[in-house]
């Protein structure tokens, strides 16, 4: 689905360039894909967002990292069999 979003994302982009409107692309988009491809709000709220969006995939994102380090679970876990996933996620 991320994926799928993530390509609904780019042609709703290129829509935008062409100088459609939101209700426009969204119209499009599901004559081609299915009618429930994309909300009508998500839609809007993806066009209000592209001006400031940075669309490098190479970059740094803010958030939660996306590797964990699987020895370093292991030991946690090694130490203290009973220990939640909150406090492992505190501990890394």
């Amino acid at each position: 689905m991320q994926k799928q979003n993530e390509h609904f994302h780019y042609i709703l982009l290129f829509h935008l360039r062409k100088g459609k409107n939101a209700s426009q692309a969204r119209k499009r988009l599901c004559a081609v894909c299915d009618d429930e491809a994309l909300e009508k709000r998500q839609c809007q709220n993806w066009f209000a967002k592209f001006p400031s969006d940075d669309f490098s995939k190479d970059e740094q994102r803010s958030g939660r990292p996306g590797e964990v380090d699987d020895d370093q679970i292991k030991a946690i876990i090694d130490t203290d069999r009973y220990s939640a996933t909150r406090e492992i996620a505190e501990k890394i």
